[in-house]
């Protein structure tokens, strides 16, 4: 006997935190302090812009000073929010089946029948849209939220770190 699972689990469509379950290899990355930046050489301070994806500024930079500068807006503007483990879900499949599908007595299996319903968000305008089949609807990211999900695509915030 096949049998679906309908629990409905709640989860944040939005900032999802899961800084608890995800540990880089090597352990996780710590912000260096303000001094530890200017007590770095001009190849270390290149190397660290290079590493988390800045590569063109570390390039461009003419002098230390400049190179420094930049290094110092970064570690204290835009690395904290890289090293977060915060995830912002893109998209969200559902299976549908019929109310008699899988009850006792019948022998239908409930994961052959049905239907996929897919949530996606529109980046560029932050909407999210219900799709089945050719119908496309706009939906409410509440309802996103509390809808029996078979499969959740999350995307991590912020830019990907370069391994190097």
């Amino acid at each position: 006997f096949v049998e679906k699972n309908p629990t409905i689990v709640m989860f944040p469509v939005k900032n999802f935190d899961l800084s608890s379950y995800v540990f880089p290899e090597g352990g996780r990355k710590e912000v260096p302090t303000e001094d530890q930046v200017r007590a770095m050489s001009t190849k270390e301070l290149k190397k660290l812009l290079v590493d988390y994806g800045r590569g063109d500024v570390a390039n461009n930079a003419i002098e230390k000073n400049e190179l420094l500068q930049h290094c110092l807006d970064f570690v204290s503007t835009s690395l904290p929010d890289l090293l977060v483990d915060k995830y912002d879900l893109v998209a969200n499949i559902t299976h549908d089946i019929p109310a008699e599908v899988g009850r006792e007595g019948t022998k239908h299996n409930p994961l052959e029948e049905g239907s996929y319903r897919c949530h996606v968000q529109h980046k560029a305008t932050g909407q999210w849209y219900e799709m089945q089949d050719l119908e496309v609807t706009e939906t409410m990211p509440q309802l996103i939220g509390v809808s029996e999900s078979y499969l959740l695509i999350f995307e991590r915030k912020g830019a990907v770190l370069r391994n190097t």
